[in-house]
């Protein structure tokens, strides 16, 4: 009885260590024999990249699947084998290349299910954003036909910044204004407590006084924000759009008393100072009339819905003192750089193989169940 016991206790001491050791090869072998065969089957089919040995010869760098970022060159030098990485695309660089030349496909670096191990590839190295990566490599002991894993990791920077049309004041502030202020192009210059720079501008309206050199408390509103429909703050503040064109699309002949005229006939045409347009009158604006009209014509052809955009200035209005529909001191727009917030750079994945709006038929293999392939070639 104890011979029994003796006896089943080592066939199930041999049975686990027999499948235990089945499970372990299971999980460090580079590929199962299912994925071994898969792998076998499927690379009789590949057709090299080149005819006639040796020859240089590319194929795409495709990222992300369908995307062609550039090539991946190779060719035979000797008993070496060069393989070059190539950015043809501008937006994008190379910030990480792994690589393997084998004479089996089974030779591959893979998980168990048949997918590259691109971090045990036997080439690999990381870069600064470049735009070519050479590699040379020892084939002497390899038979004539290679097949090659070419990855990489490429950046795309070319990601459009988000832009902030209503830059951040504080809610209110003292303003001292300067009123037609000597040696620059502007009607307005303007100091407020929060900063020492001034900022530079127009009138918005014709309708009420400015008091030059006297501070006054004041209000900030956004030229593309909410805007009160009370015409006592902005005639027309529907072309505030146009003035924006206008100040962004200013040209050097056009003066800062033809350019205030055009803002007036735009958005507030009919304030207090109604006589301002006209030459024979006491409170005529001095400025061309005839540039102000062909301004003014512009500004409606191209400028209707016009958005700034980075490296473009936006109109930031101030009000005060008194109630945005009431009030007391003129209404003035100061321009103010457009915010931009870069956008982040894309990585993408990236695997060298021949590509005609998808994968050659025939010129390439599948890794296990991922989108990377690898590709021959006769050296």
């Amino acid at each position: 009885m104890k011979k029994q016991i003796f006896s089943l206790f080592l066939f199930l001491t041999f049975s686990i260590v027999f499948f235990g050791c089945q499970s372990a090869e299971d999980v460090t072998s580079p590929v199962s024999d299912l994925d071994k065969k898969n792998g076998t089957n499927s690379t009789l089919s590949i057709t090299p990249i080149n005819t006639v040995p040796g020859q240089e010869t590319c194929v795409e760098l495709v990222a992300g699947q369908h995307n062609v970022v550039g090539t991946v060159c190779i060719k035979t030098e000797g008993t070496n084998l060069k393989v070059k990485y190539n950015i043809s695309d501008s937006d994008w660089s190379i910030t990480e290349t792994h690589l393997a030349v084998v004479g089996n496909p089974n030779d591959f670096p893979r998980t168990s299910n048949g997918n590259p191990k691109v971090g045990n590839f036997p080439y690999k190295g990381t870069h600064d954003n470049v735009n070519e990566v050479e590699y040379t490599i020892p084939i002497g002991n390899l038979p004539s036909t290679v097949y090659v894993a070419a990855h990489a990791v490429v950046k795309n920077c070319s990601v459009t910044p988000t832009v902030n049309l209503c830059p951040e004041f504080p809610a209110n502030s003292t303003l001292t204004p300067s009123w037609l202020p000597s040696g620059v192009p502007y009607t307005v210059k303007g100091i407020f407590d929060f900063s020492t720079d001034p900022f530079y501008g127009f009138c918005v309206d014709n309708s009420r006084s400015i008091s030059s050199n006297r501070s006054r408390f004041v209000n900030f509103i956004c030229s593309y924000g909410e805007l009160p429909a009370c015409t006592t703050f902005i005639e027309k503040p529907e072309n505030l759009d146009l003035v924006n064109w206008i100040i962004n699309h200013r040209e050097d002949d056009w003066g800062r008393g033809t350019i205030q005229a055009a803002i007036w006939q735009l958005i507030n045409p009919s304030g207090n100072a109604t006589n301002w347009q006209y030459p024979d009158s006491s409170s005529y604006w001095d400025h061309d009339e005839t540039l102000r009209q062909e301004i003014v014509n512009s500004a409606i052809q191209y400028g209707e819905g016009y958005v700034p955009g980075c490296g473009e200035k936006v109109l930031v209005l101030v009000y005060g003192p008194g109630e945005i529909c009431n009030p007391g001191r003129q209404v003035l727009a100061f321009e103010v750089p457009v915010e931009c917030v870069p956008g982040e750079c894309e990585s993408e994945t990236a695997w060298g193989f021949p590509y005609n709006n998808g994968p050659v038929p025939g010129q390439s293999a599948l890794f296990g169940s991922q989108w990377a392939r690898y590709f021959s070639y006769l050296r």
